[in-house]
């Protein structure tokens, strides 16, 4: 042994002092050594190895250091070195603690028993600390979380610690008599069995199981075993974890992801510098890419060019400074189409509040916006119609007074007069004025519609003629015609306005010449194609279409060219696709536009299909102007066109009742109604319209007949009467001819809705 020891050294005899010291150095056993006496307790901050004590001296009793010792320093030997050979006494110390008793004549024996002491302290301590371990061992096992069981071989459980005891609710003493088949209800002797083989085998094994409780309820265990061996006897030490809450939170997690696998918006999550990480469902269906085009890549996959750097750059500024930025993306899909999204990105934290994901939640809002464009466009379309249905309501009047007059001085004056050519240029002008005020009406859904079932193919054919006409010689015509086409039901003439407005179009696209080409074909949409902004309703349909080589529309004019007056033609009304695109609503078809500069524009009119047999379209013959005797009330607020219209029914043979307002009206009939066979009134009307004058008037005649005449339609009126049966309609302006067949039809009770 070194000389590597620190003996503190209680002493009042200088002497045995230097005999200790002597000894021990000679052994080459002290290192350090300090002398105290009845003080020596405050030596004992200091580190030493071992204590060589006398037995008592003034202030020092021996026993009571032992004691002290025992308490306070049990790492601590102690030798007593004494000058007495008191063989009882040298007991009494053994027995209080000393490891040795050495006197003073047998020096011999110190360095013996100071060896033997240091290696007993040495196996004391060692002993010591394995208690200690042991000890928190023990304390570990019996308050760790994590249910421990010591199994025997044939599946008794020979140990258990507190989590164990707690798992299933039972005390120590109810345990002990358990079985570990009598805990896992799937688990008999023959399976516990091939367990125990199975563990014997593998050493270690992992199993979910569910363990049965106290009082009853099923309790899901993650089982780990391990096979151990002891002096011939097998075990098996089982650590089973509660797995409630794991369950829970798998169960939890599996309705998130399915919550967000099935959401109707688009869900992304990128990494802090923009590589997309996630994308559900629904954002793939939306863009049209695949997951693995989209994974991997960035957001700059969906641009569109619609948006600037500085909108990016607030974007990512928002998300860096740890906040959440809402607003407005027009991406682009894969097919090249865009899409606009209304988003919200939110920054996601770790637990030490670091930014470590970015999620994106975004809904697709392209229908909505298209019906809020729609409706803006639907309320411009209201005022402007509103004001030309006035205009058109007023002008038509006034047409209608010129008309018929000059239509009387045909009847009143020679042909070879200079009068009579007059009035035919007057009607001339009067057919023109008449045209334009149907166009302000077509393109505000205000001309009532002379609907037929009828041949498209036939309508186009018809009008061959006069569109190479229009067209003149330097743009080249063709026809393809689909021969199986189904029937429509549709206006004729107001169809036919339609195809010279787009023809008219057309040849202003081609200034220097090039090629017209007119389509029909059937083709069935289904609900995908009709989606915004091609809003048809599905089904079968018949399209009518009219494509140019000219110059293309440019981009940001396509959304404007249906607007009424809009156009860039010098000398442009500004009319006529305004008037298609409301024809062609007014028949509950869609009208879209195709356009390029290298291709030029395609229209196509996509009309419903109907099954009912055709009508016959052919024009009437000429026939004598029908006459009648019957009594006539006509009611109309404009003064010249009831003088007029009262003129032209007198010169037929019919007795006529005239008033300029309903309330006039109502003052003759209250003498007159019995002799009055039909009601002539004009639609609009201060005080009371046409349509209340009529219901007051058939309270006290239902059998009266009713003719409505007006400038324009209006939803002042019904589509039907309250018969069921179909109102008569006459138009203004109309001649002497139309007005006697009209009112023939209405009393010879065959209404129809002519104009």
């Amino acid at each position: 042994m070194a000389a590597s020891l620190r003996v503190l050294i209680i002493q009042h005899n200088s002497d045995l002092t230097d005999m200790i010291v002597s000894n021990l150095s000679t052994a080459k056993l002290i290192a350090e050594w300090e002398e105290v006496g009845k003080n020596w307790q405050s030596a004992l901050n200091k580190r030493f190895d071992l204590i060589i004590s006398a037995v008592k001296f003034p202030g020092y009793d021996l026993f009571k250091a032992l004691a002290s010792l025992e308490k306070e320093r049990p790492d601590l030997p102690l030798i007593v070195f004494s000058d007495q050979t008191d063989e009882g006494l040298a007991v009494q110390c053994l027995h209080e603690g000393a490891m040795d008793y050495v006197s003073a004549r047998q020096t011999k024996r110190l360095v013996p028993a100071v060896q033997r002491a240091m290696r007993k302290q040495a196996e004391k301590n060692r002993h010591r600390r394995m208690e200690r371990a042991l000890s928190l061992t023990k304390f570990a096992v019996d308050n760790a979380s994590l249910a421990m069981y010591w199994v025997g071989k044939d599946g008794r459980f020979s140990w258990v610690n507190e989590s164990g005891l707690n798992l299933l609710g039972y005390e120590l003493q109810e345990f002990s008599s358990k079985r570990i088949i009598d805990l896992d209800p799937a688990l008999g002797n023959e399976n516990w069995q091939e367990m125990m083989d199975q563990i014997r085998k593998d050493k270690s094994w992992s199993v979910e199981t569910v363990f049965s409780h106290k009082d009853g309820t099923l309790i899901p265990v993650e089982l780990t075993a391990n096979y151990f061996m002891s002096k011939g006897l097998e075990f098996i030490l089982i650590f089973a974890r509660d797995a409630r809450e794991r369950n829970q939170a798998e169960a939890e997690h599996v309705r998130l992801a399915t919550a967000i696998e099935q959401a109707g918006e688009s869900i992304m999550i990128t990494d802090v510098d923009g590589k997309i990480l996630y994308v559900n469902p629904a954002l793939l269906r939306i863009s049209g890419f695949s997951k693995d085009e989209v994974v991997g890549s960035t957001p700059s996959i969906f641009k569109s060019g619609k948006h600037n750097r500085a909108f990016y750059r607030d974007l990512w500024e928002t998300l860096m400074s740890g906040n959440t930025w809402r607003g407005h993306f027009i991406n682009k899909r894969k097919n090249g189409t865009l899409f606009e999204e209304e988003a919200t990105l939110s920054p996601i934290r770790n637990r030490n509040k670091q930014i470590i994901n970015f999620v994106a939640v975004k809904r697709d809002v392209t229908h909505e916006v298209y019906l809020e464009k729609q409706f803006h466009q639907a309320q411009k379309m209201e005022a402007i119609g509103r004001l030309a249905g006035g205009v058109a309501h007023d002008f038509n009047n006034l047409l209608t007074i010129i008309n018929g007059y000059s239509e009387l001085i045909l009847t009143q004056v020679d042909e070879n007069d200079p009068l009579y050519s007059n009035a035919q240029a007057i009607q001339k002008a009067i057919k023109r004025g008449a045209n334009l005020t149907r166009q302000l009406l077509a393109f505000s859904h205000r001309e009532l519609e002379e609907a037929k079932v009828i041949d498209l193919n036939t309508v186009v054919s018809d009008m061959i003629k006069l569109l190479h006409r229009l067209l003149g010689e330097d743009i080249s015509l063709k026809t393809d015609l689909d021969d199986s086409i189904g029937a429509i039901k549709a206006d004729p003439g107001q169809i036919e306005q339609v195809l010279i407005n787009l023809v008219v179009n057309a040849r202003d696209a081609m200034p220097q010449g090039g090629n017209l080409t007119i389509r029909t074909y059937n083709q069935t949409l289904n609900a995908d194609e009709c989606r915004p902004p091609f809003c048809a309703e599905p089904g079968e349909h018949v399209v009518l279409t009219v494509c140019d080589d000219g110059e293309g529309i440019p981009e940001g004019l396509k959304e404007k060219i249906f607007e009424p007056f809009f156009t860039t033609k010098e000398k442009g009304s500004g009319l006529g696709l305004a008037t298609a695109f409301g024809i062609v609503k007014q028949h509950h078809g869609v009208i879209n536009i195709r356009s390029d500069s290298e291709n030029g524009t395609t229209f196509n009119i996509f009309f419903p299909m109907v099954q009912d047999p055709l009508d016959d379209i052919a024009e009437a013959e000429e026939q004598n102007v029908p006459r009648g005797t019957e009594t006539v009330l006509v009611v109309e607020d404009e003064e010249d066109v009831c003088s007029l219209t009262s003129r032209m029914l007198k010169m037929l043979g019919y007795k006529v009742l005239d008033a300029r307002h309903g309330g006039e009206a109502l003052v003759i009939c209250e003498k007159r109604i019995k002799d009055i066979d039909l009601l002539v009134t004009d639609i609009i009307m201060p005080h009371m319209s046409g349509a209340e004058l009529r219901e007051r008037l058939q309270q006290q005649k239902p059998s009266l007949k009713v003719l409505y005449m007006s400038g324009y339609a209006s939803n002042i009126i019904s589509s039907t009467s309250g018969n069921g049966k179909e109102i008569a309609f006459l138009s203004k302006p109309f001649t002497l001819s139309e007005i006697a067949h009209k009112v023939r039809e209405v009393l010879d009770e065959k209404p129809q809705v002519v104009k």
